[in-house]
């Protein structure tokens, strides 16, 4: 009983601290889709994010493999909570042994989210176009 109003301060608190939402980082991050590898030649690819007024945000970037034409784009706005973007655009995925190597296209509400010690956001409807495939898109702190 002695406790009880340290525990529930403590509650309080814990529960404050993890509304809380930091704010995303504006500039270039690193854009990626697990198909498309990057080394010397292919580098991690590159989204640009502008602050659009309190946790809201536009998005646009893409990688591209030049030498098999393969690439993901992306281009809407999300809104930032805690962990979770929620982004509303577009995102277009062209892989050339993936979906018949048609492009596999998104349109709407999708979520983000960055799970565990993660240092980035991934696409959670990871399904490809073609109903077999996962896609592993990510956008980097």
């Amino acid at each position: 009983m002695k406790f009880t109003p340290f525990l529930a301060l403590l509650l309080v608190f814990k529960l404050f601290a993890t509304a809380q939402t930091v704010p995303v980082r504006v500039g270039q991050h690193a854009f990626t889709i697990q198909y498309i590898t990057f080394d010397n030649k292919n580098k991690p690819g590159t989204v640009l994010i502008r602050s659009l007024g309190r946790d809201e945000y536009s998005i646009e970037g893409e990688q591209r493999d030049k030498l098999k034409n393969d690439y993901v784009t992306i281009k809407g706005t999300f809104l930032a909570r805690g962990r979770e973007l929620k982004f509303n655009g577009k995102i277009v995925s062209k892989i050339s042994y993936v979906n018949n190597g048609q492009p596999c296209e998104s349109t709407g509400l999708v979520i983000f989210k960055a799970s565990g010690k993660r240092k980035y956001w991934r696409l959670q409807q990871m399904l490809n176009c073609d109903g077999i495939s996962t896609d592993y898109i990510d956008i980097f702190f």
